[in-house]
């Protein structure tokens, strides 16, 4: 006999504009609004605080059932309220941990109620110049979950203006209201970066190394520890003169130590006046840059801050003609 029948359709296959629109579903439901009482100190009259202040900020949820925010959001914060997207409820919340240098914190919500059918955002690598990103968040002017794209123009160290530190950001051409702040920058569903400061319609971001690190140090120690630096002070050393001076050969480049903190380090080791030519292998440019990517150079101290407290690092230095290798203990 013969059976004669249909052949079984295909499955289907979601379009990319179907797909893409299901992922950008995904990170607009991790994303929360973050209500905040603060009360900061009064410089004026040190017995007491200023009178209470309402603000608001955005977050997103994390991986460990954590939400990461700028600390500015919760600076002075007498209490702490997050609300998921579409919900009408607000649940108490507490600071885990604030780290003021990078401008980053990290929230704890005890309901398990919030948690249910929460999606975590996970993080992705530094964008490249041009790419574009989704800032989303929360902006003054309204109370539902809004969205801002920009392509990257920048990512080079940047003065942070909540912690006053010089650290790694990206800068996008797209404005960052207030309210965006603590908000994830997004490609795809993968997190770039945190909202934190804008002006004049440029919009910087907390980049990945920024958030691993503090996060990682919070993971494995219980709180923040700070930003790693080499505990030194360095002078480029371009001028001609001054490199046979201390005697160094026209392939060599570095900088010159000018000075060492007593309470680091790198004082049992480095000297006044030693040439750092290499940072974990990397040379040091003579304007104390190293390569960060292609076409894109950053300060070499810029890599100690990305490094993890007591992680060590080994310097190259130049000493009266003669190199040698030390290995340093970075620490805040």
């Amino acid at each position: 006999p013969i059976w004669v029948g249909f052949l079984p359709r295909p499955p289907s296959r979601a379009s990319p504009v179907e797909t893409r629109e299901s992922e950008m579903e995904t990170a607009l439901d991790s994303v929360v609004k973050i209500f905040t009482v603060s009360s900061s100190p009064d410089y004026v009259l040190p017995w007491q605080n200023k009178l209470p202040r309402k603000a608001w900020g955005s977050g997103f949820a994390f991986p460990g059932k954590r939400i990461i925010t700028s600390a500015h959001v919760v600076a002075d914060q007498a209490f702490v309220q997050v609300r998921k997207p579409g919900s009408a409820t607000k649940y108490k919340a507490r600071v885990l941990s604030a780290a003021h240098e990078c401008d980053l914190a990290i929230l704890k919500v005890d309901s398990q109620q919030f948690w249910a059918g929460m999606r975590f955002l996970e993080l992705g690598g530094i964008p490249f110049l041009q790419d574009e990103i989704a800032v989303v968040g929360y902006p003054e002017g309204g109370d539902v979950i809004s969205m801002t794209k920009g392509l990257v123009s920048r990512v080079e160290p940047t003065q942070y203006a909540h912690g006053a530190t010089q650290l790694l950001a990206i800068q996008i051409k797209a404005a960052i209201n207030p309210g965006y702040s603590g908000g994830p920058a997004l490609i795809g569903v993968k997190v770039v970066g945190v909202a934190f400061q804008s002006s004049e319609n440029i919009g910087c971001i907390v980049p990945v190394p920024v958030i691993e690190c503090f996060i990682s140090g919070v993971d494995e120690s219980g709180k923040y520890t700070g930003v790693c630096s080499l505990g030194l002070s360095w002078q480029p050393i371009e001028n001609s003169h001054l490199r046979d001076y201390f005697g160094m050969r026209p392939e060599m480049t570095g900088v010159l130590v000018s000075s060492i903190n007593l309470l680091s380090d790198a004082y049992r080791f480095l000297k006044k006046d030693d040439i750092i030519l290499e940072f974990d292998g990397v040379p040091v440019a003579n304007d104390g840059t190293v390569t960060f990517r292609h076409r894109a150079r950053i300060a070499f101290d810029q890599l100690a801050s990305m490094k993890k407290p007591n992680e060590v690092a080994l310097i190259k230095v130049l000493r009266k003609e003669r190199e040698c290798k030390v290995k340093i203990t970075l620490r805040p």
